[in-house]
């Protein structure tokens, strides 16, 4: 049988309720989605005035549209739901994705139009996703049911769920375009009456386009059922869940736009680690956990080669390592004898690996796709951390011949940290992550990110 989460990701044919003709408006903006994305599928926009919109013929009212429909999308005020509901029953439509607000986040009332809601849809047998939704998005079928205007879309493995409408939008631009990273799925459960985090996890455990789930959370609805499927998850992907409200007021916050059910923190955090989860404390860690498990490369064990340009760096790096379970590798006499050619004569061959300890090198470029490719084929190293610096009038790096040779090579991963003038840097750093190595806005963050993969990967190896 087919998981629910089918007709809202991979619908065939999709009626969208409400759509407007005036330009920038939710309907009117989830219609051109669609059409500059190219979905494949049929495409029915509903709008009391018929005639066409944006070159789609417009049906002027449910009863209207052909049969056999897979997904309605719904922009109707939240007081005419209900005879929405009733239309999409009439016609057979079984799933229906309730973008507009006005439910459980806007107070008691709203919370009793969302109960009213919720009973009506299981007497007539319709899941929901919603309400106060923006809408999933499926890369390898182009379908952007965002109210949220894109520029583009990259497929990858990063799956993400979020509770919160305006979350998922910028996050996966962000993540697209800032952090080179593709995307799989995303899906926004707005105020989860129907459909939870649990479905959309059961759903992803089986996707094969995706590496990485990444989840935004504020609350908590079927507790045994997510930790049941969080457990099965993360034994074949990693499960990042970074959730809000661990405070008081934030708490408060959350409750005012999606209607969260306070969870204790501490007792959530337990549940968390039992299940093999993730946790994130801050978005900066959430982004940089997702882009790191989207990496293809697994570490077998925890011992760090570092390359760097000072001295100071390597001794930020040594600290950070000890914070966060990783231990500096010890080179093997290949590795040393490999490198050594190229460095000044004073220089140590030590680690951290530091290239401009008594002056530059002759040419930096070799010291690096040197060292890097040595470091795949030592058995003491297990992962590689490239602290570089970029300058383009004192030398030069060029990143295409670093990573010549690393690409024939590469058998664990590599991450990097890149500084120096700020065009320069976001250059390189393009370069380095469309060539598959995430760079990172710190060294320690960068080491942060690497001992939870290494953490998370050493769980699966025991298990």
């Amino acid at each position: 049988m087919a998981h629910v989460l089918k007709a809202f990701l991979e619908p065939k044919s999709i009626a969208i309720v409400g759509v407007s003709k005036t330009p920038n408006r939710p309907g009117h903006l989830i219609l051109r989605n669609l059409r500059e994305f190219g979905f494949a599928g049929d495409i029915y926009p509903v709008n009391p005035e018929g005639g066409k919109i944006l070159g789609y013929k417009a049906y002027k009212s449910i009863k209207d549209l052909p049969e056999n429909i897979d997904l309605a999308v719904s922009m109707v005020p939240a007081d005419d739901t209900l005879e929405l509901l009733n239309d999409c029953a009439d016609k057979g439509i079984k799933n229906v994705l309730l973008v507009s607000g006005g439910f459980s986040e806007s107070g008691e009332i709203g919370a009793k139009r969302q109960m009213a809601v919720v009973d009506l849809a299981k007497q007539k047998g319709i899941r929901i996703m919603g309400p106060n939704a923006v809408g999933p998005v499926n890369t390898s079928d182009s379908l952007v049911l965002h109210f949220y205007p894109m520029d583009y879309l990259k497929e990858g493995g990063v799956a993400f769920i979020a509770q919160s409408g305006q979350f998922c939008c910028p996050v996966m631009e962000h993540v697209m375009s800032s952090m080179h990273l593709g995307v799989s799925k995303s899906i926004d459960l707005g105020n989860c009456c129907d459909i939870d985090e649990a479905e959309a996890m059961e759903y992803l455990e089986e996707d094969p386009e995706t590496r990485v789930i990444a989840m935004y959370m504020e609350s908590i609805g079927t507790g045994k059922r997510f930790l049941e499927a969080a457990k099965r998850v993360t034994k074949k992907k990693p499960l990042v869940v970074f959730k809000t409200g661990r405070t008081e007021d934030g708490l408060k916050t959350a409750a005012s736009h999606t209607g969260a059910i306070a969870v204790d923190d501490t007792i959530f955090d337990v549940a968390l680690r039992q299940a093999g989860i993730i946790r994130a404390f801050d978005l900066d860690e959430f982004l940089d956990l997702t882009k790191i498990f989207d990496s293809t490369h697994i570490p077998k064990g925890n011992r760090i080669a570092v390359i760097t340009y000072s001295g100071g760096i390597g001794s930020m790096v040594a600290d950070a390592c000890g914070d966060f379970d990783i231990k500096l590798a010890e080179f093997s006499k290949d590795t040393i004898e490999k490198i050594k050619p190229f460095l000044l004569p004073s220089t140590k061959t030590s680690n951290p690996l530091d290239c401009f300890a008594v002056g530059v090198p002759l040419d930096i470029n070799d010291v690096y796709r040197v060292s890097l490719a040595a470091f795949m084929g030592d058995p003491n190293v297990d992962i590689v951390l490239l602290c570089l610096m970029v300058n383009r009038w004192v030398w030069s790096v060029d990143l295409n011949r670093v990573l010549s040779d690393l690409k024939q090579c590469q058998n664990k991963p590599v991450a990097a940290w890149v500084i120096g003038e700020d065009t320069l840097v976001r250059e390189q750093t393009g370069t380095l992550e469309e060539n598959g190595i995430p760079v990172f806005a710190s060294p320690e963050r960068a080491i942060r990110a690497l001992g939870a993969l290494w953490r998370y990967h050493s769980r699966i190896f025991e298990s």
